[in-house]
């Protein structure tokens, strides 16, 4: 096998995610990582979401509960990003992804809906 050499902490993890119109959908928060027989690794898995950065930050229990909550909630979306829908990684990283099907995407809408929404005059346009 062949690949790219990868500093996942300094090139990867906590980078901005676009979708492919462009759009910033969220974060590197964790990665999944396969060991071959020889000892090498092979990133295999972007993880984006809020359940993941909580357990990365070692609040494993809230990480855990907002993944399982995500995921019974809506389904369809998902925070675990196939390394080949990576479409180019730089100083961010361009995904082969609309943001709707992203578990980011669902988090902030409810932010924007039941939080942004209610703050008095965050619901007009910014050129009037």
């Amino acid at each position: 096998m062949t690949g790219r050499v990868i500093h996942v902490s300094l090139d990867l993890l906590d980078r901005q995610l676009r979708d492919r119109d462009g759009v910033e959908c969220g974060k590197v928060d964790d990665l999944d990582v396969l060991v071959d027989d020889d000892g090498h690794w092979w990133l295999t898995t972007i993880i984006s979401g809020p359940g993941a950065m909580w357990y990365r930050l070692h609040r494993r229990r809230l990480g855990t509960w907002l993944a399982r909550h995500r995921a019974t909630a809506d389904p369809a979306r998902t925070d675990r990003i196939p390394l080949e829908l990576a479409a180019s990684i730089g100083s961010s990283v361009d995904l082969a992804l609309d943001r709707a099907s992203l578990a980011t995407s669902g988090a902030e809408r409810w932010v924007g809906d039941h939080v942004i929404g209610h703050v008095p005059g965050s619901r007009h346009d910014a050129d009037q």
